[in-house]
C-alpha cells in the first residue's frame, strides 16, 4: 500500500504557492460487495477489492499529471458535508474532500474518499452539476469558502 501514502504538492494559485497534502481513504481499495477478504477500519466493515486496489495504483500518477488542470463537480453529501467529484479522461471517478487545516496559510488537505472505474457503477450514478476548474476550487477553499 506504499502508493497510498500521503504526499504533498505545491501549486501556484491566485499568485500564491499553495501546498496540498493528499491522503487516501479505505474506500480506494475496498468495496461492500463481499467478494474479497473482510477488512475493518475504525467502525466500518468492507472487503478488499482487487480491481479497486489495481486502479488505486494509478491515483498518484493521475494527481501528479492531471489534478491541477482538471475540472471538478461539487457534490453535497448529507452524511459528511461537501465533497467534490473529479472524473479522469479514462472513465475513472475520484471523490474527495478539500479542507483547510486551522491556523494555516496556503495549506490544504485533500482526502480521497473513494475512487473507482465508472464502468463498474455506471455513469448515470455520478453527480451532476456545474464543473469548476480545480484551480478555482483550491483558491476558494484556501480562502475558507465553499464552492
Amino acid at each position: 500500500m506504499a502508493h497510498l501514502q500521503p504526499f504533498e504538492m505545491t501549486f501556484e494559485v491566485a499568485g500564491n504557492q499553495l501546498t496540498v497534502r493528499f491522503e487516501f481513504g479505505f474506500h480506494c481499495f475496498t468495496d461492500d460487495k463481499g467478494n474479497g477478504e473482510p477488512l475493518r477500519h475504525k467502525h466500518e466493515h468492507r472487503y478488499f477489492c482487487p480491481s479497486r486496489y489495481h486502479c488505486s495504483t494509478q491515483l498518484r500518477d493521475y494527481i501528479e499529471r492531471r489534478f491541477y488542470t482538471g475540472m471538478v463537480v461539487p457534490h453535497n453529501s448529507k452524511n459528511s458535508g461537501q465533497r467534490y467529484f473529479c472524473l479522469d479522461l479514462h472513465d475513472y471517478a475520484i471523490f474527495f474532500s478539500i479542507t483547510k487545516p486551522a491556523e494555516t496559510t496556503n495549506l490544504l488537505r485533500m482526502h480521497v474518499i473513494s475512487a473507482y472505474e465508472v464502468d463498474t457503477w455506471g455513469r448515470h450514478s455520478l453527480p451532476k452539476g456545474k464543473a469548476f476548474n480545480t484551480r478555482y476550487v483550491l483558491e476558494m477553499r484556501n480562502k475558507g469558502k465553499s464552492v
